[in-house]
């Protein structure tokens, strides 16, 4: 059960994210800033502050429920091929992005603030968590040792987040980024095949 105060928390959160967004999609990343979100959103910047420690992590918040969705979705295959399994959980994940409109609207963002070197440092927290959490469930469900699995899981993350960043830069549709991103995942698990 939720108490009063978690709840107030989520609210919060989500009405400085829509706020995000909204202003994102009218002004542009670059030409909002936290003060505008937190006034749209109605709270103070420092309440901003303690939900997203930069305007940068907003791009971001999707992390947490692409871990969600690849460890659920390597649960749900029935492979015993690690491999397959890893590359079930990622599929999952590049159905979710490219699906997303919001996910694809604000990509490029995401890109440029990578090339810019501006990447949120809750992001590599993050990331770490969902490359643990897939190559824990997928070492579970097939007897494989973690060892084993961790290079499929970061072979495959890295080749399909790199092939999406390069999609974005250059301004590619979500039907052309699915494609290049199953692609990469595709042949980034090639020599694990088993």
């Amino acid at each position: 059960m939720t108490n009063g105060h978690e709840l107030r928390r989520r609210r919060t959160r989500e009405a400085i994210l829509k706020s995000a967004t909204r202003l994102f999609d009218e002004r542009g990343f670059t030409a909002t800033t936290v003060a505008e979100i937190a006034a749209d959103a109605g709270v103070s910047q420092r309440t901003f502050f303690l939900h997203f420690p930069s305007k940068e992590d907003l791009l971001f918040t999707h992390v947490d429920t692409f871990r969600e969705v690849a460890v659920q979705a390597a649960a749900a295959s029935s492979s015993p091929s690690p491999s397959a399994r890893v590359k079930h959980a990622v599929a999952a994940m590049i159905d979710m992005a490219t699906a997303d409109s919001t996910l694809v609207r604000h990509a490029a963002d995401r890109a440029q603030t990578a090339s810019l070197g501006r990447l949120p440092r809750s992001l590599v927290a993050q990331l770490s968590a969902l490359a643990i959490a897939l190559t824990e469930s997928v070492a579970d469900a097939t007897d494989a040792p973690p060892s084993k699995v961790a290079p499929m899981v970061g072979g495959a993350l890295g080749a399909v987040q790199a092939a999406g960043l390069i999609a974005a830069e250059e301004g590619a549709s979500s039907e052309e980024m699915h494609q290049r991103m199953s692609y990469a995942l595709e042949h980034s698990l090639v020599g694990f095949a088993h």
